[in-house]
């Protein structure tokens, strides 16, 4: 099992805090790790909501181990067509489908407690940037 699954599956719970993007601004982040299916994965549900925009994203994502012995994670959002299968190509880092958009998600945890959770995508030929961050601390 990979280092990132077995983290949020030894930390499940709500995590809060900040993250600011180019699209964005600022705003309000807000993750809830559940463990499923006999600890064989993990729910992320993630919310993003500012005073300027109220609520802007809204993600429910399942991370789990795929047939390959590598991370998957499966991700719905009010931004992408459906539910798309981000697959992990480095740890952490999650690339994406051959849709209209190059996009990766990356997923790091610094220490104990906190996650980052970034969203990283080019609208032409170019390498992805990072569009927007969270980071966020387990509170619950």
């Amino acid at each position: 099992m990979s280092t990132l699954l077995a983290g949020l599956l030894a930390a499940p719970g709500l995590y809060r805090g900040r993250g600011d993007g180019a699209e964005s601004g600022p705003f309000l982040a807000r993750l809830v790790v559940t463990p499923v299916v006999s600890a064989r994965g993990v729910i992320i549900d993630y919310e993003a909501t500012s005073d300027r925009r109220g609520l802007h994203h809204v993600e429910h994502s399942i991370l789990t181990t795929s047939q390959d012995g590598r991370q998957a994670l499966h991700v719905c959002c009010t931004e992408l067509p459906g539910v798309v299968t981000f697959n992990e190509s480095k740890p952490g880092i999650f690339t994406a489908y051959d849709g209209g958009l190059t996009a990766r998600i990356v997923i790091t945890a610094p220490q104990p407690g906190a996650l980052t959770y970034s969203w990283w995508w080019t609208r032409d030929e170019g390498e992805p940037k990072e569009q927007f961050r969270a980071d966020v601390r387990r509170t619950g």
